[in-house]
C-alpha cells in the first residue's frame, strides 16, 4: 500500500510539473522544456589578442561591455544569430549553424561621447607558422591577409600535386617489385645459385604537407586602441544606428611584464598539467616523481578584465591579478639546487607520449625518436627526476641563460618534498573534525534525553 501511494504521489507531481499553469509568466513557469528557447539577437563575434595569441568567441546581448588588450589588432564582426540559454553551463550559446548573418555598416568608435574613428570591414586571417597545434599565432589584415592565404593555398596545391605523383610512383614501385620477385623465382627455378645481380627497386618517399596553416579570410572590423574606455556602435548604410549594436569598450594593458612562469607536466598524469607562475609559489612532490618543466615569459593582467576578454560571460575579481604566459623561454637550462649546491643542469628535450598496449589503460613518456617522415614529438621540456632517496632539504630551481651563463631573474621556485610515510598522517588528520563532531553530537543527544 505504501508503494502504491508513493507511485501515485510521483505521478501527480510529474503531471503538475508538465501541465501548463494559467496566470504564470514565462519566468515563473517551471524550468522544464524539451528544447531551449531560441532568441534572435545581434551579437559581436571576435578574435582578440589574449596576451599570447588570438582567441575567438562572441558577445551576447546580456553583456554590455567588450574587453580588449591595448595596442594590438583585434577583429570584431556584428552578426545576427540565434541565442539560447544552456542551463547545464549557465551560459548563453549561439546557434551559428542555424543562423549566421553578417550585419553590414560602419563601426563607429566613441570616447566620452565624441566620435573618434569609423571602421570599415577588411579581410583578416590567422596564421600558424609552426602548424595549427603549435603555440605561435600571427594576425594579418587587408592585403597581407590575402597574400598569406594565397601562400598557404599554393603550398597545399603543391602538396596534393606531389601526393598524386607519389601514388603513381608507388603503383610503379609495386609493379617493379612484382617483376623483381618473378625474376628471382624464374632464375632460381633455372638452377642459378648464390647472389643474383638484380637491382632492387627503390621505394618512393611520401611528400610532406605544409608545415604552416592559414585560416580562410573573413571580413571583420579591426580595432587597435590605446588604454581607455570607449563605446562602439554600428551605423547602417541608411544612416541609422543598428539596434542592439551599442557596447562599452574597455581597453587595458599589463601591469607587469617579463615575468617567468612554468607549465609542469607530471609524469604520472601528463594530461593534467599544472602551472607555477607566482615566484612566491612552491612546488610540492611526494615519493618518486618525474616532472617536465616548460618555462614561459609572462605578463600580469587584471583578472576580471582578462577573464572577460577570453569570454564576456566569464567572471573574476577586479581586485585580483593573474599571470598570462606569452611565449616559451628558449635557450635556457633548468638548474636544480640543494641549498647552495648545484645538483643538475637540465637541457630541453623532445618527448613522446605512447599508449601502453593491452587491456590496461595507460601511457609512457619516452624520449622522442622519429619513426617516420613528418613524425613530431608530443611536447618538449626539461625532465626533473625527484627520487625517493632525496633528503628533506631546501631544493630550488632556476633558469640559466645559455648564451650569457646568468640566472634569469624571477625564475626561482622552491620545491618541497613530502615523504610518503608521512602522507598517511594527513588522512588521519582529516578524520579529526568528524571525531569531534561525533563527540559533540553524542553529548547533546544524551543531554536532550535527560
Amino acid at each position: 500500500m505504501k508503494l502504491k501511494n508513493l507511485l501515485l504521489t510521483c505521478a501527480a507531481l510529474v503531471f503538475l510539473t508538465l501541465t501548463p499553469q494559467p496566470g504564470l509568466t514565462q519566468e515563473e513557469k517551471p524550468a522544464i522544456s524539451l528544447a531551449p528557447l531560441l532568441q534572435e539577437q545581434l551579437v559581436y563575434s571576435f578574435n582578440v589578442f589574449d596576451g599570447k595569441g588570438w582567441s575567438g568567441g562572441f558577445v551576447p546581448k546580456s553583456e554590455d561591455t567588450i574587453y580588449l588588450i591595448a595596442n594590438k589588432d583585434n577583429a570584431l564582426s556584428a552578426k545576427k544569430t540565434l541565442v539560447y540559454f544552456w542551463p547545464i553551463t549557465a551560459r548563453y550559446m549561439a546557434g551559428w549553424r542555424t543562423l549566421n548573418e553578417d550585419m553590414q555598416g560602419t563601426l563607429e568608435i566613441l570616447k566620452d561621447g565624441k566620435l573618434i574613428d569609423k571602421l570599415e570591414k577588411q579581410d583578416t586571417v590567422l596564421s600558424y607558422p609552426e602548424g595549427y597545434w603549435a603555440e605561435i599565432t600571427l594576425f594579418y589584415t587587408a592585403e597581407e591577409a590575402t597574400e598569406w592565404h594565397k601562400r598557404y593555398k599554393d603550398a597545399v596545391d603543391k602538396y596534393y600535386e606531389a601526393l598524386s605523383k607519389f601514388y603513381e610512383a608507388r603503383a610503379e614501385y609495386t609493379r617493379k617489385m612484382d617483376e623483381f620477385f618473378e625474376q628471382i623465382r624464374k632464375r632460381r627455378e633455372a638452377g642459378e645459385e648464390g647472389p643474383l645481380d638484380i637491382e632492387i627497386p627503390r621505394e618512393p618517399e611520401p611528400p610532406t604537407g605544409p608545415d604552416f596553416y592559414v585560416t580562410e579570410p573573413t571580413r571583420n572590423y579591426v580595432i587597435n586602441l590605446p588604454v581607455g574606455e570607449y563605446e562602439i556602435r554600428l551605423r547602417a548604410d541608411d544612416g541609422t544606428i543598428v539596434e542592439g549594436s551599442e557596447k562599452n569598450l574597455v581597453v587595458f594593458t599589463a601591469r607587469r611584464r617579463g615575468g617567468v612562469g612554468y607549465e609542469i607536466i607530471p609524469g604520472n598524469r601528463w594530461t593534467a598539467e599544472e602551472q607555477c607562475n607566482d615566484p612566491a609559489d612552491a612546488i610540492y612532490a611526494a615519493g618518486r616523481n618525474l616532472l617536465y618543466f616548460r618555462p614561459y615569459q609572462q605578463d600580469e593582467y587584471n583578472e576580471l578584465y582578462h577573464n572577460k576578454l577570453l569570454d564576456p560571460q566569464n567572471e573574476g575579481m577586479k581586485e585580483n591579478w593573474k599571470w598570462v604566459h606569452t611565449q616559451p623561454l628558449e635557450n635556457v637550462y633548468l638548474l636544480f639546487y640543494s641549498q647552495d649546491r648545484l645538483l643538475e643542469r637540465i637541457d630541453k628535450r623532445p618527448y613522446k607520449v605512447e599508449q601502453i598496449p593491452g587491456a590496461e589503460l595507460g601511457y609512457n613518456i619516452v624520449e622522442f625518436a622519429p619513426e617516420y617522415p613528418g613524425d613530431k614529438p608530443t611536447f618538449e621540456g626539461q625532465q626533473l627526476i625527484l627520487s625517493e632517496e632525496l633528503a628533506r632539504k631546501d631544493y630550488r630551481i632556476y633558469l640559466e641563460d645559455k648564451e650569457e651563463n646568468t640566472i634569469i631573474s624571477g625564475s626561482e621556485r622552491e620545491i618541497r618534498l613530502a615523504k610518503k610515510e608521512n602522507v598517511n598522517f594527513l588522512y588521519y588528520l582529516s578524520f579529526f573534525p568528524l571525531i569531534i563532531g561525533g563527540i559533540v553530537f553524542t553529548f547533546r543527544r544524551r543531554k536532550v534525553k535527560k
